[in-house]
């Protein structure tokens, strides 16, 4: 029985490993942030400890230093490679043997609190659009003419936010989070997603919320089967 996991993986991933944990009841994590195969360090891994440790199925999430592990999360044991339209979703589930129409894939597996924040009270629709992963730019364009900027905001990094409005025109409240649990909490308090696939993007769909997702045209994707989730 795996009970513990090895992970060294992107900050996405690594939210997206929690669903696999919660599934196959994998309590303990061990993350590394040494390796140079992904982009990901220590800084990454201490970001995202609290979110991932007040996860009530997880008993404990720890930096790697050479504890012993049950499984190598990042590796495949039929060496299936990852490609341009791999669905990511199927390829860990089929690590472990799960079939892809397993209904517990497609379940939230993360539960945090709101930050209490006045101004998202009222907001409607989050924005996160990374620099990696992009596609059909031009439904951001028709989205954010139809929508009243009082009721966006834009969780990221300042970078992030510059780039959106640099390319899009249109200004909006700007958030950002200390730690991946605050991010978290920030993320809960908004009904709907919008962006491409990133760690908010991850968060987003583990907290179960409305999310249009922009497909990576040239990139392996998340794909999940909800009603509640869309993709352009």
């Amino acid at each position: 029985m795996v009970r513990s996991f090895y992970i060294s993986v992107d900050m996405g991933d690594l939210v997206y490993s929690l669903l696999f944990c919660k599934i196959l009841n994998v309590d303990t994590i061990y993350i590394d942030g040494a390796s140079s195969d992904v982009k990901f360090n220590w800084d990454s891994a201490g970001f995202l400890l609290p979110l991932i440790n007040s996860q009530d199925y997880i008993k404990a999430a720890e930096l790697y230093d050479g504890q012993s592990f049950d499984c190598d999360y990042g590796l495949h044991p039929a060496e299936e490679p990852v490609i341009v339209g791999t669905n990511l979703t199927a390829y860990h589930a089929s690590k472990f043997n799960i079939n892809q129409d397993d209904s517990r894939l497609y379940e939230p597996w993360l539960r945090v609190g709101e930050h209490q924040n006045p101004m998202l009270v009222h907001k409607k629709v989050l924005i996160n659009r990374t620099s990696r992963y992009h596609g059909d730019y031009s439904f951001y364009s028709n989205f954010l003419r139809y929508v009243d900027p009082e009721f966006l905001v834009f969780a990221g990094l300042e970078s992030e936010y510059s780039d959106f409005y640099q390319q899009f025109g249109i200004s909006m409240d700007f958030v950002k989070a200390t730690d991946g649990l605050r991010l978290a909490e920030i993320i809960n308090v908004v009904p709907t997603f919008v962006g491409n696939e990133s760690l908010i993007c991850a968060i987003a769909k583990g907290l179960g919320k409305h999310c249009y997702v922009e497909y990576g045209r040239m990139a392996a994707n998340y794909i999940f089967n909800r009603p509640n989730i869309f993709y352009f």
